[in-house]
């Protein structure tokens, strides 16, 4: 068992101005390991196989591959470490690239079910690895952390926590600042430097993600150049999402029982007596291909009458008070500042229908926010981002540029 603070000491040692307190760990990064190098027409090819033929573009850099540590805080103050995945453009001349941060879609709570623990040729979660490159070739560094809880033999992943994954995709920012400007000189590219320009980016789950970082960082982590935020397919509506795909229910449900107590989560009142004598066994070892197989496709099939009647008709509130608090704090999105927001969405996703995309987005403009839509016809949740390739990276260097987006708000 690793022991944060040990490495936080040798942090010390190396630059001794740092890490003093809590709020000093947040993005600072504890170890660095070089993993490979990636060639142009090994990405080329990644690319090909990825994306429809109409959103192919060649790759214009290779890109060296890191693993990084780095700290944040569980909760309110309590140290953890996060894994995270880097990728940064090999230039030949000097050149500052903009930051992206990705956040994961929902691969499962165990360790070996962590973002960079996939193996796409097993088991696809998202074929993340992939679509890092892709990014990171077009001149982007490119981070994607694993969540809090992952790799931590103390904790779980708190899915579908709002503000631990906000917390860590700003970190997780952070954390590509502190990797080149380190003291300990843990990267070192012969060309490459982060503009101070940062995208936060996430697909399905880690779309939840990026609202609750954009609602967080004026009070978190407002030295960050947040730039943007770019929802891929993001789940938006924790209720919504328990209907449209209740195989992924018992995760969330035993992960804020653990996060904010049993007591506000009466597991025994929601679930069917079929999933409660094997439901801690099944979210502690089921990656998510594994649980969709596991659990029942049918709301009347996982959850008790009372609780699916509750659910469909938006009364929570009167049976669960409790719980109904929790989801509500975890639909994010809705604090007010500039940060210009993409969304890409299908319209065939049955994980986030239409319906549900447009009361989010009615109420998200009400709020006085910038967004830019864009609505893909007859594409379903899991191709967002293969569909949108070019008008993402589009989007994105309408903002290094200077320019205003489309604003799709009134």
């Amino acid at each position: 068992m690793k022991i944060f603070f040990v490495l936080l000491l040798a942090l010390a040692a190396a630059a001794p101005a740092r890490a003093q307190t809590p709020d000093d760990l947040r993005g600072a990064v504890i170890e660095s390991e070089f993993i490979a190098t990636h060639a142009a027409a090994d990405i080329n090819r990644m690319i090909a196989s990825f994306y429809p033929a109409e959103q192919v573009l060649p790759a214009r850099f290779a890109a060296d591959e890191y693993r990084v540590r780095f700290g944040s805080l569980y909760q309110k103050d309590q140290p953890i470490e996060i894994l995270a995945q880097v990728f940064i453009p090999r230039a030949e001349q000097p050149a500052e690239f903009p930051v992206f941060v990705m956040g994961a879609g929902s691969t499962g709570l165990a360790d070996k079910c962590a973002p960079s623990q996939e193996r796409p040729a097993v088991q696809s979660w998202g074929n993340y690895k992939t679509f890092l490159l892709t990014i990171a070739t077009q001149g982007y560094i490119v981070i994607m952390p694993d969540y809090a809880g992952f790799n931590d033999p103390d904790r779980i992943q708190p899915y579908y926590v709002a503000e631990m994954a906000g917390r860590v995709l700003l970190d997780a920012g952070r954390a590509v600042y502190d990797l080149f400007a380190s003291e300990a000189g843990y990267v070192q590219p012969e060309n490459a430097a982060p503009l101070d320009v940062v995208f936060v980016a996430g697909y399905s789950q880690g779309g939840q993600s990026v609202f609750a970082a954009k609602d967080l960082w004026a009070a978190y982590a407002p030295e960050l150049p947040l730039a943007g935020i770019i929802g891929y397919a993001p789940v938006t509506n924790m209720q919504s999402h328990m209907l449209t795909l209740p195989q992924l229910t018992p995760y969330r449900l035993y992960a804020w029982a653990d996060y904010y107590g049993a007591d506000k989560v009466p597991l025994e009142e929601i679930f069917t007596d079929y999933w409660l004598p094997t439901l801690e066994d099944d979210v502690l070892n089921l990656c998510v291909m594994d649980a969709v197989g596991r659990f029942s496709a049918n709301p009347a099939e996982m959850y008790r009458p009372a609780f699916l009647e509750a659910l469909q008709n938006g009364t929570v509130g009167a049976l669960f008070p409790e719980l109904d608090k929790l989801l509500e704090l975890n639909n994010p999105g809705f604090v007010q500042n500039d940060i210009p927001a993409l969304i890409v969405q299908g319209t065939e996703d049955r994980t986030l229908p239409m319906a549900v995309h447009e009361r989010f987005v009615e109420r998200y403009c009400a709020a006085g926010n910038r967004l830019t839509e864009l609505v893909h016809a007859g594409v379903n949740h899991f191709n967002a981002r293969q569909v949108s390739y070019h008008e993402v990276l589009d989007w994105m260097q309408q903002i290094v540029g200077g320019q205003t987006p489309p604003q799709d708000c009134p």
